[in-house]
């Protein structure tokens, strides 16, 4: 028992070492639990009765465990619960006999979870004070805190239940492990009990009734040795010799001589001496002995001899009897088959055999071994034990033979050892395999005897190894995307301190230079360029951050498609024109441009390639840019976007990365081409949300061809809004009075002096509070346009433009209200129009968008 308990208290712990004891302790510590379940599978599987071996588990459970109290209760026949079994440790107040016919309503809420396969695991008693007071109540009574209980299933009927009190807290999911594993076990020394208590209970009635179960009855006066005859039977003299009316010992002498097999013989001339009865009859009032008689013409094999005291027993006298037992002998070892086979079954199915090793002094080590042990070993039953133990031997992976004998040194000097080693199995090849072992104290031969278990613990091996790999090859991610990051920061570092040396640098030329008009000129051109170079930086970086949470672009949106074709080569002409590089649209039979989808994402896909095409050309080159039309399912059209290029082309090794941020093919291109290596990663996971594909063919030094494919919606309503409108709309804002709320004094400064210089009028307010008031305290219709922040302290945009929005007066509803935000994604677009926003305008702000914006939505306020 102490054993198991260490065995579980290593499973619990651990050990640690270094080098190969490290190794070779890790792996004795694999799955130790199993140890515990078998170790006291096989100790229970040794008692005579199965109500011993139904205390021995439940003591082995309780120890192994840190229990205070294993017990089992039984549903009885008025549908109660009895307390059958119960161990308790040391200190511990015993409970059994105050929990007999507990009502069915204490433990119905168990019942319920058992019925649907569950267990109950309560890790502190007050978590049930609320939802089960019954059962709270019962269990505190009994100074229970925490619990494991599982249900006990004879085939489909549940019969009752079995658990651990007060376990240790970081041990309940092993306890539930353990019990579950041993339920079977239970529920069939259960049965056995029952079918051995109804035999018993038949065999008393017919003793007691008709005695014709038995071969003779006598009662012997050890005083005298006479005896008297209640019954007999030719059976009883089977050499028609013996006659107990002629006295006790001679009579029992010629019995034994004659009819009792050799081996039982000695031992049944001592239990039958007088003193020997007389001294167990004074303790125990009645025994027996059970013993094998040799071959005779009746059949019988198997005899019990009963002495009982009698109400003379002043004057030493006893009755005894002699009883035929074949069937109760058979029935029994009926029943020791069956159990046995229901733990081999189970110990095969937990790929576990059991072996008992003889090292007796002067002959070769020799191994028995159990069907499953046979089975493990790829052996045939018929095998001797000398052989056995060699082929087991000899198939140790050579480098571990010393471990497993150190191992068995240990056993015999320790009391228990645990061992995992390879081993070669004829047919499986290398397997692993958990090998454990404790002395056999009661052999009797000169040398040492071990029993044992072996299991096939391959499976579980594999699956560590993969999970250490798994574990190594996150680390190499990790390792990768640290080194990343660190190669990340070192680029913008540079990417981004190049366009702010280029500002400063130009600043400095600025302040040095305040009469050269023309080098003020192109400063500020250069300033502009680095700017939005930065700006162009600072968008791809987020843009990849934003697209890494993979999730799939929602928008649906009526678009032109020649507009966003219009504007990618309106926005990327003058960059080619810088280069000299031609820049040309193709469109031929293009047959549907207006469509519904995500204009953004096709913009930035479009961008971003005919971007790397410019800057990765060659003087003097070309860019083309084609748009087809293949296969229309019906409202869903595959567009494929070609842009061609005369560029430095790419090489194959580079393709596979490419889609990767960060990285550029040639470290140079750092210096020589703009950008952080981020457009194609971006163009990768932009066309992936839109379900498209995208695919490149490349020669270094000829040129690249990028081809993208995207499904994307007709727009059958096809509702354009007339050009002229339009048009009209675009800068119309003088005369106009508009609120501007902005925390940050310098945008205020620049936003406030544009909308001046375009002839409006505005009113200013550092936050959304100042916005409010500034609003309600203005007459109805002062303003024609309020111009909100949203990251603002005292009260952000979201919560002005719900107050503004919620007042009772005539424009709350309907003034124009535009979001300038730093905050671009689409959450925070959405974030906006649900707080009352008609528009959205990232910063920093083009203000040529922003007239435009305030110009519709004044028309439309007119409308």
């Amino acid at each position: 028992m102490d054993y198991s308990r260490k065995i579980y208290e290593q499973a619990d712990s651990g050990t640690s070492g270094g080098g190969s004891c490290e190794q070779h302790s890790g792996m004795r510590n694999v799955q130790n639990l199993e140890a515990v379940i078998n170790e006291g599978l096989r100790v229970a599987l040794l008692e005579e009765t199965p109500d011993q071996s139904l205390e021995v588990l439940l003591e082995h459970l309780g120890k192994a465990l840190a229990g205070e109290r294993t017990y089992i209760f039984e549903q009885n026949e008025s549908g109660c619960d009895d307390n059958t079994y119960e161990w308790v440790a040391d200190g511990v107040e015993p409970e059994k006999e105050n929990l007999q016919n507990v009502p069915p309503e204490v433990c119905a809420s168990w019942y319920r979870k058992f019925s649907i396969g569950r267990y109950i695991v309560i890790e502190c008693l007050e978590d049930i004070r609320e939802t089960d007071p019954l059962q709270y109540e019962n269990l505190k009574r009994q100074n229970i805190h925490s619990l494991v209980v599982v249900p006990l299933y004879n085939g489909q009927n549940l019969i009752g239940f079995y658990g651990v009190d007060n376990p240790p807290a970081k041990s309940l999911e092993y306890a539930s492990n353990m019990l579950q594993t041993a339920a079977y076990f239970i529920v069939s020394s259960l049965k056995r009990r029952n079918l051995v208590r109804e035999l018993q209970k038949r065999n008393y009635n017919v003793l007691h009734a008709l005695s014709v179960d038995y071969l003779g009855i006598y009662q012997v006066n050890f005083n005298t040795g006479q005896c008297e005859i209640y019954r007999d039977s030719e059976q009883m003299s089977m050499d028609g010799a013996i006659h107990f009316a002629d006295g006790y010992q001679a009579a029992m002498e010629l019995y034994i001589f004659h009819n009792v097999v050799p081996r039982d013989q000695e031992r049944l001339r001592a239990v039958t001496k007088k003193d020997y009865v007389l001294a167990q009859l004074r303790t125990r009032k009645k025994f027996y002995v059970r013993y094998q008689v040799k071959d005779n013409p009746w059949g019988l094999k198997h005899l019990e001899i009963h002495f009982s005291a009698t109400e003379k027993a002043e004057e030493n006298c006893a009755i005894f009897a002699l009883r035929d037992v074949n069937a109760v002998v058979e029935q029994e070892e009926k029943y020791k088959l069956e159990a046995r086979k229901s733990l081999e079954d189970i110990l095969e199915g937990a790929k576990t055999g059991i072996w008992t090793i003889e090292l007796e002094e002067g002959c070769r080590p020799r191994m028995y071994a159990d069907r499953t042990m046979r089975l493990l070993l790829g052996v045939s039953d018929e095998i001797e034990p000398e052989a056995c133990y060699r082929f087991w031997f000899e198939n140790i992976e050579p480098d571990y033979v010393e471990m497993v004998q150190d191992s068995v040194r240990e056993i015999l000097e320790t009391g228990r050892s645990e061992v995992i080693y390879p081993w070669n199995h004829p047919k499986l090849g290398k397997i692993y395999v958990r090998c454990g072992g404790v002395p056999d104290r009661t052999f009797k031969k000169q040398g040492a005897c071990l029993n044992g278990y072996h299991q096939d613990i391959t499976e579980t091996m594999m699956t560590r190894k993969k999970q250490e790999q798994s574990i190594m090859e996150l680390l190499e991610k990790v390792r990768r995307a640290n080194s990343a990051k660190s190669e990340f920061l070192s680029h913008m570092s540079h990417d981004l301190r190049t366009p702010i040396n280029g500002i400063l640098g130009m600043l400095a030329i600025l302040e040095k230079s305040p009469d050269d008009l023309e080098r003020q000129k192109s400063c500020r051109k250069k300033i502009r360029v680095s700017t939005e170079h930065l700006l162009s930086l600072v968008n791809d970086v987020l843009q990849v951050s934003r697209l890494e949470t993979g999730r799939p672009a929602a928008v649906e949106d009526p678009f032109d498609l020649h507009d966003i074709l219009e504007d990618c080569i309106t926005i990327l002409s003058p960059q080619a024109e810088e280069a000299g590089i031609r820049l040309i649209m193709e469109k031929a039979g293009l047959q549907h441009s207006r469509l519904i989808g995500n204009p953004l994402y096709l913009k930035q896909i479009l961008m971003n390639v005919i971007d790397n095409a410019l800057k990765y050309n060659r003087p003097h080159g070309s860019v083309f840019v084609r748009v087809k039309e293949n296969d229309c399912q019906g409202e869903i059209e595959n567009y494929r976007f070609e842009i061609e290029d005369t560029g430095i082309g790419i090489g194959n090794d580079f393709k596979k990365h490419i889609f990767e941020p960060f990285t550029q093919e040639h470290q140079d291109a750092r210096t020589n081409y703009n950008g952080v290596g981020l457009g194609m990663s971006i163009v990768k996971k932009l066309v992936d949300q839109m379900k498209g594909t995208v695919e490149i063919d490349s020669q270094p030094g000829i040129g690249s061809m990028v081809q993208i494919t995207l499904p994307i919606q007709i727009d059958e309503a096809e509702s354009i809004q007339p050009v002229a409108v339009e048009q009209n709309l675009q800068s119309n804002i003088a005369g106009m009075r508009v609120l501007l709320v902005e925390d940050n004094e310098l945008n205020c400064e620049i936003v406030e002096f544009m909308l001046k210089e375009a002839g409006a009028e505005v009113v200013t307010a550092n936050d959304g509070k100042a916005a409010v008031d500034a609003f309600t305290a203005s007459p109805p219709g002062t303003f024609d346009c309020v111009l909100m922040d949203l990251m603002m302290p005292v009260m952000s945009g979201y919560e002005a433009t719900r107050v503004m929005r919620a007042l009772d007066r005539s424009d709350a509803g309907s003034v124009p209200i535009i979001a300038l935000s730093a905050n671009t994604f689409e959450e925070d677009i959405a974030l906006a129009k649900d707080a009352g926003m008609d528009e959205h305008l990232a910063k920093p702000v083009d203000i040529g968008k922003m007239f435009k914006v305030m110009s519709r939505l004044r028309y439309r306020q007119r409308q």
